[in-house]
């Protein structure tokens, strides 16, 4: 799918199961990314992407040698359109869906509705074309959860991999990301974006620009951030546009305040000491 000329070219970039790690692959397609995990009992999908998404799927199950039964488990970071499309479709072929216990229902029916004041941010052309992209990819259509199971802060899922969850709040309430703690790697969903998509530029990784015209809380999207820097060194996997490998400490201190510039929320990082 062709994205805005706009947007860096690299952070366009499709990617078929492309292996990050040992045994996690990325696949990515309008800049919007899912992971799979595998290990001796299958397959885990960390978020479920967009409608149209699906032969992107089953293109890289296809590559690693594994097919759609191979998945035992569709876990979501949040229940957002561009994270959740390919999860009731998968559902109806018997594969569990998990989400975070505090999931709006609006969310898992698929109904939920953007924060009314974000229009107002449309005027910035990477955004409204980042989000033209993805309305063109399915996100208006996405079928709804009919039947979950939960998962909550601190809890080891048991799903291939094993992943830990950390309730990471702030781009929604019910936000979390999944930690490998043996690989050292961290499925981000929104908590931190290596994209800036008010102007389609690369920054280290950081929340969600818009505050909270376009997210739910930014308070809590900082607290998340130093949270996740205890975690230290670390591959992070968001869940849009490239990955990132650094230390999340060198730039969020978990003692130290952060303020964003009120106006665009320009980023300004506290070291850590």
């Amino acid at each position: 799918m062709r994205i805005p000329w706009n947007i860096e070219s690299h952070l366009r970039e499709e990617h078929v199961a492309t292996q990050v790690a040992d045994g996690v692959y990325r696949l990515c397609s309008t800049m919007t990314n899912m992971y799979l995990i595998q290990d001796e009992d299958g397959l885990t999908l960390v978020d479920a992407g967009l409608p149209a998404h699906m032969e992107l799927l089953k293109s890289g199950l296809e590559r690693i040698g594994a097919e759609l039964t191979d998945i035992k488990a569709v876990i979501l970071t949040h229940v957002d359109p561009d994270h959740m499309g390919l999860a009731e479709p998968l559902r109806k072929e018997g594969i569990p869906v998990w989400v975070p216990e505090a999931s709006p229902e609006a969310g898992v029916a698929g109904t939920r509705k953007p924060p009314a004041a974000s229009l107002l941010l449309l005027w910035r052309p990477s955004l409204m074309r980042f989000m033209r992209a993805m309305m063109n990819a399915g996100m208006l259509d996405v079928e709804p959860i009919t039947e979950v199971n939960t998962f909550t802060d601190g809890q080891v899922l048991d799903v291939p991999g094993q992943p830990e969850v950390i309730a990471t709040p702030g781009h929604r309430e019910e936000h979390c990301s999944f930690w490998l703690p043996e690989s050292r790697l961290l499925f981000g969903g929104d908590a931190l974006l290596t994209m800036d998509i008010m102007s389609g530029k690369t920054v280290d990784p950081e929340p969600v620009r818009g505050g909270d015209l376009f997210n739910d809380s930014k308070a809590q999207q900082w607290d998340s951030a130093r949270k996740l820097a205890s975690l230290g060194q670390m591959t992070l996997l968001p869940g849009h546009v490239q990955p990132w490998e650094g230390d999340l400490g060198d730039l969020y201190s978990p003692i130290e305040s952060i303020q964003p510039s009120k106006e665009d929320d320009v980023v300004i990082h506290t070291p850590a000491d």
